[in-house]
């Protein structure tokens, strides 16, 4: 470093080279790091998101909400009809279950129980 007071030219333009290059060599690496801690990163969608990748199209119904009941995930779907299903994911498995049925649970107030409803 004595050598960047010096007036030769050649040398100052060689050792201002020779910092830029490292300079780049550390960017270059940060964003390496950076790319390679956040691909390995566990995904960060709430429960409810990741969920919906494997709920299962019930053949004539719509899906028309998704909801958390008593810390559990329940999918509630109507046909056109305006009946009811109930759809209940496992966490432990990753899989949907129907936990109930309802005729004109979809159109009726007095029909539409929830999903632990007797």
């Amino acid at each position: 470093m004595d050598n960047i007071f010096c007036k030769d030219k050649i040398k100052k333009e060689i050792i201002i080279l020779d910092l830029i290059s490292l300079n780049l060599i550390q960017i270059i690496l940060t964003v390496c790091i950076i790319v390679l801690m956040t691909s390995c990163a566990p995904p960060n969608s709430p429960l409810w998101v990741q969920s919906l990748e494997t709920l299962p199209k019930v053949e004539g119904f719509m899906q028309s909400g998704v909801f958390t009941i008593n810390g559990k995930l329940y999918v509630q779907n109507c046909d056109s009809t305006g009946n009811q299903i109930w759809m209940r994911y496992n966490e432990k498995t990753h899989t949907w279950r129907q936990s109930r049925y309802n005729t004109f649970g979809c159109l009726r107030g007095e029909d539409a129980t929830g999903p632990e409803s007797g």
